[in-house]
């Protein structure tokens, strides 16, 4: 094991450091390939006016070449009034072919690629006056990370963001004459929620596996034009067009993913096709993408096969994806208003190249996450809640979940252990291409469906035979769909104004379900022919009991997850309580655990 390896700080390695990497590489059980994570330092510092500047308004856009129309934001520390900001030049196959205008392409060696051509972000207030010129970076000038070896990116850090605030900004790309030759229509976002006072509202996919209908392999077009991946362009749509209906007007404060985040991990036009398809989302809110086992492929035959020569690695997902990166690999954290939010790497070794099992590094890392954010809360401090995210179908009834002694048996083991004892209150997870919610223990276990490629069925025979309790379960065409989830604020730590302001919001949010189709928000089994239903809807004032007892009541102190379809079908919805524990944790749990069916 390599536990005291931590990715060295600093903008290139020394020579005795590249010794140490060397020989940490060249181990069979290796674990991840440290490589140095993107700092706030490895960016200019640039100078902001005040969000009330009143700066003349930047004038519109004369005519361009092309639209820069890939974007995607990030975090890459914890503070959230800082945001990276991606663009992606289309690039490589895809026709048009726009990053030769910009960059010196070296195919054969694509770290040696180098700029020519420059981007800038303009940063707006909420009158779109100008508040700052953001220069952006060309991914070469980080040559000892693997975003180095992507040349169509350049990176950017918008800095000194606001809490709840609106900003607006526009990215413009120079060529070698400082000619405007590209940019992007005026994009949008809020200041994230800093603190567990606040109400908050969060997205969740998994299994979008971009780039899985775009019939071609690394440097060949297989007999037509590459394409969107149809059926993720449609639920991305889906997330955008509904977004301020399912948040009662307040909008996500991130997208989250678990895993396969495209077909696989190597081939630089499928990351185009999820930027292509996502951008809408992506460019307005941080993108906290899971690593799942299409991340690990590296080369293969047709559209990705893992049947591949190479050596499985992260390398591809690190280059297109930046996280706040805290100890090593693909695994991280981070809070957002009132939940802790941990995304795990828990393929292991059998389809990547990091390890769950018990007392390696991911596993004492999340040991010591959980530890921490138990002992805080136990205090009254920091967030209520802690949502997992990973890929292994660790309780699911779908193909991975019921097989046996496979790395998704393997994950749930250790994981479980740790989730038991330090309060959980939601695993989320992919895989299976299936829609399963259960309960084990404290914890809910939640499969949440597939955005594109084929959908599964469960093994639903065995639903009465197993030790864990299935809530829910959808398959087919209706698990294939999105999480909403809504977290509420610690009213603990209110003080009376902000309670008052807090209950004013849910009036508005009962009035919004009072005036609207209750099925929207509130599950009933048999749909619009629920008797149950019909009377609400035809009653205004049992309809109002119902919506104040059933959903405005417990949005005060529980999280309320939801799972529409892309056809806008609210398929499941629950609510759970911030868990209590009895005892306090001072050692790690014991593991592994039985292997719950």
């Amino acid at each position: 094991m390599n536990d005291d390896i931590i990715p060295p700080i600093g903008k290139g390695p020394t020579r005795k450091e590249k010794t140490k990497l060397q020989e940490i590489r060249k181990k069979d059980d290796a674990e991840e390939e440290n490589f140095y994570a993107l700092e706030v330092e490895d960016f200019k510092k640039v100078e902001y006016r005040p969000y009330d500047t009143t700066e003349e308004k930047k004038e519109d856009l004369p005519k361009i070449d092309f639209f820069v129309d890939k974007i995607y934001m990030q975090r890459i520390v914890k503070d959230p009034s800082k945001v990276l900001v991606t663009v992606y030049v289309d690039y490589g196959f895809l026709k048009p072919n726009k990053v030769n205008l910009l960059v010196d392409v070296d195919k054969k060696h694509p770290f040696k690629s180098k700029a020519k051509g420059s981007c800038m972000i303009h940063l707006f207030n909420d009158n779109l006056c100008e508040i700052a010129e953001i220069p952006m970076k060309h991914s070469s000038e980080f040559q000892y990370h693997p975003v180095a070896s992507a040349p169509e990116l350049f990176l950017g850090l918008i800095e000194n963001i606001e809490e709840k605030k609106n900003y607006y900004y526009r990215i413009e790309c120079f060529d070698e004459n400082n000619n405007l030759i590209g940019a992007s229509r005026i994009k949008q976002f809020v200041g994230s929620v800093r603190n567990v006072k606040s109400p908050t509202f969060y997205v969740s996919v998994s299994d979008l596996h971009a780039g899985n209908k775009a019939k071609f392999k690394r440097g060949r077009v297989k007999g037509c034009k590459p394409r969107t991946t149809e059926k993720l362009d449609i639920l991305m749509s889906h997330i955008h067009m509904n977004e301020l209906e399912y948040t009662f007007n307040k909008g996500y404060q991130a997208f989250t993913t678990s895993g396969d985040n495209v077909e696989n991990g190597s081939y630089h036009e499928y990351w185009a096709d999820l930027f292509t398809c996502g951008s809408a989302n992506f460019s307005r809110m941080p993108f906290f993408p899971t690593l799942g086992n299409h991340g690990y492929f590296n080369g293969g035959i047709c559209r990705g096969s893992w049947f591949g020569t190479k050596t499985p690695t992260q390398k591809h997902f690190h280059m297109f994806v930046q996280t706040p990166k805290q100890q090593g690999g693909a695994y991280y954290s981070h809070v957002e208003g009132n939940v802790l939010m941990i995304h795990l790497d828990s393929i292991g070794l059998n389809w990547g190249n990091e390890r769950i099992d018990c007392e390696s590094r991911q596993w004492k890392w999340l040991n010591d996450v959980l530890k921490e954010w138990r002992d805080k809360r136990a205090k009254g401090k920091g967030p209520q809640f802690c949502i997992v995210y990973l890929h292994s179908a660790i309780l699911s009834l779908g193909m991975y979940g019921i097989t046996k002694n496979n790395s998704d048996d393997f994950a749930q083991t250790t994981l479980s252990p740790l989730f038991d004892a330090y309060g959980v209150n939601m695993a989320i997870f992919g895989h299976d291409h299936v829609y399963q919610r259960s309960q084990y223990k404290k914890t809910s276990y939640i499969c949440i469906g597939v955005s594109s490629k084929g959908t599964r069925n469960l093994f639903d025979s065995e639903i009465d035979n197993t030790e864990y309790d299935v809530k829910r379960w959808v398959e087919g065409d209706k698990s294939r769909g999105y999480a909403v989830t809504y977290v509420p604020p610690n009213m603990n730590l209110m003080s009376s104004n902000e309670k008052q302001e807090f209950e004013k919001w849910l009036g508005g949010i009962k009035q919004t379900i009072l005036d609207g189709d209750l099925a929207k928000y509130h599950l009933f089994e048999q749909g619009s022919e629920s008797p149950e239903y019909k009377e609400l809807m035809s009653n205004k004032i049992k309809k109002l009991e119902f919506i104040q007892k059933e959903i405005i009541e417990k949005m005060k102190t529980q999280i309320w997850f939801r799972f529409y379809s892309v056809k806008g079908v609210l398929n499941d919805q629950t609510f759970l309580n911030p868990l209590t524990l009895a005892k306090e944790v001072t050692e790690p749990p014991n593991c592994p655990n039985e292997i719950v069916r």
